[in-house]
């Protein structure tokens, strides 16, 4: 049986987005501070995505 959901832990699509942008922002920065990545492949990475996504 499905258990009830408490309104204290439930949050908004906003949170729920920003929550996400920052995760990804703060791996960004440590990939790119250690040297793992540069600004150059994570666009082209982005770019490869956006086309992968659109067929």
């Amino acid at each position: 049986m499905a258990t009830k959901l408490d309104l204290k832990e439930m949050v908004t699509l906003e949170e729920l987005i920003m929550s996400n942008v920052y995760t990804q922002e703060a791996l960004i920065n440590l990939l790119r501070k250690k040297g793992l990545i540069t600004n150059g492949e994570l666009i082209e990475e982005l770019k490869n995505l956006k086309i992968k996504h659109k067929k």
